[in-house]
C-alpha cells in the first residue's frame, strides 16, 4: 500500500450519517486488515450509530481524498475514550496516528478526562499530546490445551434471557472500573451484535439459584481464544471460581480450534 503524502488533510466528524458511518467502518476494517486495531467499545459506538453529543472523530484524508487514518472518541463512564488507526505501515503509521490524534484532542472540550490504551510504539506520541500513564495493561499467553483442568460447571450465556442477570453480577464485580462497570442493556445489547459475539463462549457459572460467575471468550482469527471478561459476584469470593472459569473458558476455545490462549491483565 503506497504510503500517505506528507501533507494530509484532517477533517472533523460530529454527527456522521448511515454513508459516512459504513465509510468509516470499512476504513477501520482496513486498518485492522493492516494489523492496526480499534478499542471494541469504540468499534460498537460508530457501528450502532453513536449519540449526538458523545463522539467526534478526525478523518485523515490522502492527496486523492480517500480516508488512512482515523481517530475516535466516545464517551466511556469515566470520561472520553479515544482511540486511533490508520491503513498505513510503519513509521508512516505512526505519523498519521499522530495527525489524527492530535486533532482530534485539541477538538474535545479541555475539561473531558481522556482514556487512550496505545501501543508501545505509540507511547512517545502519548507523552508529546500530554497524556501520563494511569494503568498498564499487560498481554498474557499461553499454549493450549492447559494442563490444568476444572470440573466446575457452566452454560452458555442465552440472548435474550440472561441479560438483567449478568449485568448484575458485571457490575458488582467491575464498580471500580471506568470502561467495564456501569454497563446497561445498551452497551450489552451492542457487544452481542458484534460479528465476534459468540454466546456459546459466553460461559455462565450459577450457584444457589443465580449467577454467580461468568467467563466471556472471544475468538481471534489467528488461532488465538481470549478470555475477554471474566468475573465473580463479590458474594462468592473466595471459591476460587476465577481460576476455574478461566480454564474453562480457555478449554472452550481450544476445543473449538484454538492453539493459543490469551487475556489482559493489569501490570
Amino acid at each position: 500500500m503506497a504510503d500517505a503524502p506528507q501533507d494530509p488533510t484532517v477533517r472533523l466528524v460530529r454527527h456522521p450519517d448511515e454513508q459516512q458511518r459504513v465509510a468509516l467502518l470499512d476504513l477501520v476494517r482496513r486498518a485492522a486488515d493492516a494489523g492496526d486495531d480499534l478499542d471494541d467499545l469504540l468499534t460498537a459506538d460508530l457501528a450502532h450509530g453513536p449519540a449526538a453529543d458523545s463522539y467526534l472523530a478526525a478523518v485523515v484524508d490522502d492527496g486523492d481524498g480517500n480516508p488512512c487514518a482515523y481517530a475516535q472518541a466516545s464517551e466511556g463512564n469515566e470520561g472520553m475514550v479515544v482511540g486511533v488507526v490508520s491503513t498505513a505501515t510503519p513509521p508512516e503509521r505512526l505519523r498519521l496516528h499522530r495527525t489524527a490524534l492530535a486533532a482530534l484532542l485539541d477538538a474535545l472540550p479541555p475539561e473531558h478526562d481522556v482514556t487512550w490504551w496505545p501501543s508501545i510504539a505509540d507511547e512517545p506520541l502519548a507523552t508529546r499530546l500530554g497524556l501520563h500513564p494511569d494503568r498498564r495493561l499487560l498481554r498474557m499467553e499461553a499454549p493450549l490445551p492447559l494442563a490444568a483442568t476444572t470440573d466446575v460447571a457452566t452454560r452458555p450465556f442465552r440472548v435474550g434471557e440472561d441479560e438483567d442477570a449478568w449485568l448484575d453480577v458485571n457490575n458488582a464485580a467491575f464498580h471500580w472500573h471506568g470502561e467495564q462497570g456501569g454497563w446497561d442493556h445498551d452497551t450489552l445489547r451492542r457487544r452481542e451484535q458484534e460479528p465476534w459475539f459468540d454466546p456459546a463462549g459466553f460461559l455462565l457459572h450459577e450457584r444457589d439459584g443465580r449467577l454467580a460467575a461468568f467467563c466471556w471468550t472471544k475468538r481471534h482469527d489467528d488461532g488465538v481464544g481470549e478470555v475477554y471478561v471474566i468475573a465473580v459476584h463479590p458474594d462468592f469470593h473466595g471459591l476460587g471460581l476465577g481460576r476455574a472459569l478461566t480454564v474453562a473458558g480457555f478449554d472452550h476455545q481450544y476445543r473449538h480450534g484454538a492453539t493459543c490462549g490469551m487475556l489482559f491483565v493489569d501490570d
